[in-house]
């Protein structure tokens, strides 16, 4: 039964990431290298404010930041680093795989936690299209996506357990 499932789940796409994916093809239609390495940046960034979260002050927490840092600046390691990944086809699919496993994992910790996640995820993401201009990104120095002037941040307490 489980199998059937999961074949009858390849068949569509799940709605809210595909508006996810909406966003960023909105904001960056051709990504090019300094695209990917902001995006990274961004991805360490939440790794390390989840770490943050978890175990304050923490000194790994604080070394992920940094990394971050160097990423959405654009460091020339850290571009050198991304056309390494986008040269070699068995590190792409170590990425993929790494990626697609974070996100089965993140949602597991939002699971066991009695996080809404689901609901919690759509609030996330109509916080994100809330930081266009008249439908338009606009970006940082870096090439991040800063927050314009109709953004309201994503208002998650209705979805942490309320036990």
């Amino acid at each position: 039964m489980a199998r059937e499932a999961w074949k009858q789940s390849k068949k569509s796409h799940d709605p809210l990431l595909s508006d996810i994916l909406d966003w960023f093809k909105a904001a960056k239609p051709k990504p090019e290298q300094k695209d990917i390495s902001v995006q990274l940046g961004c991805h360490i960034e939440e790794i390390a404010e989840m770490f943050e979260a978890i175990m304050r002050g923490s000194n790994l927490g604080k070394h992920l930041a940094n990394n971050a840092q160097n990423f959405k600046a654009c460091e020339s390691a850290n571009l050198k680093a991304v056309e390494l990944i986008r040269e070699s086809k068995s590190r792409q699919v170590e990425l993929l795989d790494a990626l697609c496993d974070q996100i089965v994992t993140a949602l597991g910790v939002g699971y066991m936690m009695g996080f809404d996640i689901d609901k919690a995820l759509s609030e996330v993401n109509r916080s994100n299209w809330s930081k266009f201009v008249d439908g338009q990104p606009v970006f940082d120095d870096n090439g991040k996506i800063k927050k314009g002037g109709s953004y309201t941040p994503p208002d998650l307490k209705p979805y942490i357990n309320q036990d």
